[in-house]
């Protein structure tokens, strides 16, 4: 039994006076009621005495030693600003308005690809090429027209200075100046059918020039970011409207965090509200971000509405489809007293109750009203003032102390 009690012992080797005081109560209890069992009568009115360290002086006051004193942490009543917040469990996700599935334009073979997944690349940087039968014979439909609208232009001046001397009938002249229209018809048509295949108007002024056309046709990418997919190969066939894209490409510095958040709450929220994200990878790390999206409906089964917020991410920390949770501040902070969670009680009423001190010996438990909790502190709403020195650890001791001890 000796070994027994002293492996129960604090490793200190003290034992707190105010655990003393409940402990030896509960052991003086236990032995009176044992006496009045065995005897047949109720446990002597001694044996209920409260241990001396504690003393009730009065309703709803008690006196303690010096020695109990100093383990309630005893200290003023902290003023301090509570944010009026929400909190919702949501997901990480690609900002979708910066981010795209980038698409052969035209039907062909993929001649190159020149990016992987993970790749950073800047605005218009070539993702893969596109070898395009098509594109030879629309550069060769180029070449002839061009060729057919110069002839047709000499042959409209050669006419005009022979109407001129009435060297040829007027019907001759029309009749060039009609093949003349016909040609440059012919040009612009060819023309515009190769800058549908995105060639530039200096890329199809060398075709023009050299009559010499590649047909490996290049694919750019239409903004700075970084490829986040890649699917396909070398040689393999890709067309309009295909169901994968060859490459999709994202900026992850602005990320999405989409959440659901109850229909009850939705008139808290509003655009441009600051939000506080945070992730399981990082939980000492808080990423801030802006409202910028809410939904105009409620999901007809969970009665919930989505609420999206952009997230900055300079260092590509967060990842789509994270877990999140966020925190908007929905109204201006609000300056109250606090204390910590430690230095209320629930009583059994139902009531929360601190317990205040002047001199540090004499405690006078009050009844108050609890607000928000945030950072462990708790927001008192009614019944305490900052500065007024309250025991801020083991109010709940307290409590059962009073009830166990008399006057």
């Amino acid at each position: 039994m000796k070994k027994q009690t002293e492996r129960a012992a604090p490793a200190s080797g003290r034992v707190s006076p105010l655990m003393m005081g409940l402990g030896g109560l509960g052991l003086v209890v236990c032995l009176g009621l044992g006496y009045g069992y065995l005897h047949g009568s109720a446990a002597p009115e001694a044996a209920l005495a409260p241990p001396p360290a504690a003393t009730r002086i009065g309703d709803d006051k008690l006196q303690l030693a010096p020695e109990q004193v100093h383990e309630l942490n005893v200290g003023p009543v902290e003023s301090r600003s509570f944010e009026v917040r929400r909190e919702a469990i949501g997901i990480i996700d690609f900002n979708q308005d910066n981010a795209v599935q980038v698409f052969s334009p035209y039907q062909g073979r993929i001649g190159q690809l020149l990016v992987r997944a993970g790749d950073d690349v800047a605005k218009g940087q070539v993702l893969f090429t596109v070898q395009i039968p098509d594109l030879a014979a629309a550069a060769s439909t180029l070449i002839s027209a061009a060729g057919t609208l110069k002839t047709a232009n000499e042959t409209l001046q050669r006419a005009k200075s022979l109407y001129e001397t009435q060297s040829i009938p007027l019907k001759e002249l029309q009749q060039n100046s009609s093949d003349q229209q016909a040609a440059d018809a012919a040009y612009r048509a060819a023309h515009k059918t190769l800058a549908l295949f995105g060639l530039t108007e200096a890329e199809i002024g060398e075709v023009e020039k050299t009559r010499q056309v590649d047909t490996e046709m290049p694919v750019r990418s239409p903004f700075a970011g970084r490829v986040t997919a890649r699917s396909g190969a070398p040689g393999q066939l890709v067309q309009p409207g295909a169901n994968t894209a060859t490459v999709t490409v994202a900026n992850i510095q602005q990320l999405w965090m989409v959440a659901n958040v109850p229909e009850s709450e939705v008139a808290a929220y509003r655009l441009g509200q600051a939000v506080s994200v945070k992730v399981q990878a990082y939980p000492d790390q808080a990423f801030s971000g802006k409202v910028n999206y809410i939904a105009d409906a409620a999901d007809p089964n969970t009665h919930r509405v989505v609420v999206r917020a952009e997230v900055a991410d300079r260092q590509h920390q967060l990842k789509p489809q994270m877990l999140a949770t966020f925190t908007i501040q929905v109204g201006a902070p609000q300056k109250s007293p606090a204390v910590p969670a430690n230095a209320l009680a629930r009583e059994s009423d139902g009531s929360t109750s601190a317990w205040v001190t002047e001199d540090e010996l004499r405690f006078v438990r009050r009844r108050v009203q609890t607000g928000l909790t945030q950072d462990g502190m708790v927001q008192i709403t009614q019944g305490l003032t900052a500065g007024e020195k309250v025991a801020r650890d083991k109010a709940l001791f307290l409590s059962n102390l009073y009830l166990i001890t008399s006057n």
